[in-house]
């Protein structure tokens, strides 16, 4: 945060020194949930916390509580009123009393009046009311007794991961803007789940309509105003249908995300235009979110209009919109992902050396076993911060998993079960969905409460049907089932939001399509061969890579003969011909696709539609 952001007001740092000052001289508790990037923050701060009558009521009456959004997403999850800034007047122990999100200086000193006399009349009762409304038994904590894909929901049939699928499906369908792309009206998010199943629906159907679902919106978003045509990189959102006005931030997750949806787009449709695409983003985030000397990638870019709508020229003579050289973990992984399947699919080797250096620096300086990853690193402070979020673990994880098949190194693995051994073991709730943060850490406020996000949740399901597949563990895979049982009684509820729990059940129901390569580091084939593995779009799908004295040693004594490289493919207990060429591969994976098709289905069961 900005040094010069509220500076009337002594901001305090979420924590128990704060909030024990709060209930010592019985205070409510001002609490600005804000980022980096957020223009009406920026205009809250200049505006509404540099107006010396409310900075001092706020001195006289209250605790004031700053929180970074990003960097403590977990404060964000359960305090946030409907977007940032967020304003939250809560009990001294933390319960929320009311709030809002942007509030100018008028009518701010009004509501700090109003809450700070409502807070006197009664502390107790309102300390008691607050604390009932807020105090919510977790749900979605059943497991199952065996791994099955069904699951009776309350008030319908039997419902499966089928249904569920089906589901999701006719919510991007319903949700889908054929006029201009994307999905709803307006305010407009990329929502890259719903690309992602609409891109699997069309390989494994062939539908046009699924075609163009993805291609219409992703380049809608690149060639209109969702995206900087002069530095690249995406924006966060449009405020428009029609993608011309974007919210003007520039974030990691978005980029990092859309970044592997264009490749992705590249190879099922053979459309330069998303190359390009790819590469553009690419092109943006390389000249200003890499930090060579951290090994890493800022978090974010401000906003700024007015520098957004000037020519090269004029941007080059101005000062760029401020960059959060915060190192975040989960935004970090989740481009490493991107990075890998960018050398593959684009045929650049570069990306493949950055994204391995990234992963190497957020092993070496924001893992610890027993703890598992950290969420940030910041420049100004010399360690990593926030340690065992979930959404960090399945990043990570699912980061890792991708080195291990791109490199064949199998400390990568290690790594990434050593991660999911840590969620099991700190993040579990009664062996059903995962805590977004370690249970047995207390914390003031709200913190003490278990939170189950869906679609880290599903990130994690997916992650461990990989590590299934790539370890041979059913463990994970029943792991992975539960994550999604969890879910099953509420997933409609989600809507379009669904997809992201769809993607998780799609692996789970499917089983991860597993492409072992074989052969010697001198083998002139296998490099080739390998390469078109990891490039095959049949998901849910990984790769393994082995030399032959090691696949006999891991009880593989199939490869231990082979000769030359050699790739060899199964869908579950169905293993195709060994393949020897990269087109042969290519052959295979054709033939996987079109057993796939027979019976992956994305329609919805009309008797269990609500």
């Amino acid at each position: 945060m900005d040094k010069e952001e509220g500076r009337l007001i002594n901001w305090q740092e979420w924590g128990d020194e704060a909030f024990e000052k709060a209930q010592k001289e019985d205070k409510p508790v001002l609490l600005s949930i804000s980022g980096t990037w957020c223009h009406w923050c920026h205009v809250m701060d200049d505006t509404t916390y540099t107006d010396r009558e409310i900075a001092e009521n706020i001195s006289k009456n209250y605790i004031p509580i700053r929180v970074d959004t990003d960097r403590r997403p977990d404060i964000n999850a359960r305090y946030n009123l409907g977007g940032w800034p967020t304003t939250a007047f809560l009990t001294p122990e933390g319960e929320i009393i009311t709030g809002g999100t942007y509030i100018p200086p008028d009518k701010m000193l009004e509501a700090l009046e109003s809450v700070f006399h409502f807070y006197r009349k009664d502390p107790a009762g309102i300390k008691r009311e607050a604390r009932e409304r807020s105090r919510v038994k977790p749900e979605r904590t059943k497991p199952p007794h065996k791994m099955e894909t069904e699951v009776r929901a309350e008030g319908l049939e039997t419902e499966t991961f089928a249904d569920l699928l089906g589901y999701a499906s006719s919510q991007v369908k319903k949700s889908y803007d054929p006029q201009y792309g994307g999905f709803g009206n307006f305010p407009k998010f990329p929502m890259v789940d719903a690309l992602e199943l609409a891109q699997i629906a069309y390989l494994y159907q062939g539908d046009k309509e699924w075609k163009d679902i993805f291609t219409h919106t992703l380049r809608s978003m690149f060639e209109g105003g969702l995206y900087d045509r002069v530095e690249g990189g995406f924006f966060r959102y449009s405020t428009t249908r029609d993608w011309s006005i974007p919210h003007y931030e520039k974030m990691l997750e978005d980029n990092a995300q859309l970044l592997y949806t264009l490749l992705i787009a590249h190879k099922l449709t053979s459309d330069g235009l998303f190359a390009r695409a790819a590469r553009d983003v690419l092109r943006y985030l390389e000249n200003n979110l890499y930090i060579p000397e951290m090994g890493g990638w800022a978090g974010s870019q401000d906003a700024d209009e007015k520098y957004y709508s000037q020519s090269l020229s004029e941007r080059q003579q101005g000062v760029k919109p401020r960059i959060d050289r915060t190192i975040y973990v989960n935004w970090n992984a989740l481009l490493v992902r991107s990075l890998f399947l960018a050398a593959v699919i684009l045929a650049e080797p570069k990306w493949h050396d950055l994204a391995l250096g990234t992963l190497k620096m957020l092993k070496r300086r924001c893992y610890l076993k027993g703890k598992g990853m950290a969420h940030y690193l910041a420049e100004e402070e010399k360690e990593a911060k926030l340690w065992g979020l979930l959404e960090d673990q399945a990043s990570m994880g699912v980061a890792l998993t991708t080195a291990y098949q791109h490199t064949g190194e199998i400390s990568w693995l290690d790594l990434s079960r050593e991660l999911a051994d840590y969620c099991l073991d700190d993040l579990s709730h009664d062996g059903g969905a995962l805590s977004d943060r370690p249970l047995i850490e207390q914390g003031p406020g709200k913190l003490d409460q278990p939170l189950f996000d869906l679609r880290n949740n599903s990130l994690c399901a997916q992650w461990f049907a990989e590590l299934a597949s790539l370890t041979g563990e059913e463990a994970f895979l029943e792991k992975a089932a539960d994550i999604v049982h969890a879910f099953m009684d509420e997933y409609r509820e989600h809507t379009l939001f669904s997809t992201s729990l769809a993607l998780a059940a799609l692996g789970v129901r499917e089983r991860v399509a597993v492409i072992d390569v074989v052969g010697n580091d001198g083998d002139p084939g296998l490099l080739p061969l390998h390469s078109t593995a990891l490039a095959a779009i049949v998901p849910p799908k990984v790769v393994r890579l082995f030399k032959p004295e090691v696949a006999k040693e891991m009880g593989r004594e199939e490869y231990a003969k082979v000769q030359e490289a050699s790739a060899f493919a199964c869908l579950g207990r169905h293993c195709f011909e060994p393949a020897a060429s990269p087109e042969q591969l290519q052959q295979v994976v054709e033939k996987m696709i079109k057993e796939r098709r027979a019976h992956v289905l994305f329609t919805v069961k009309e008797s269990t539609h609500l």
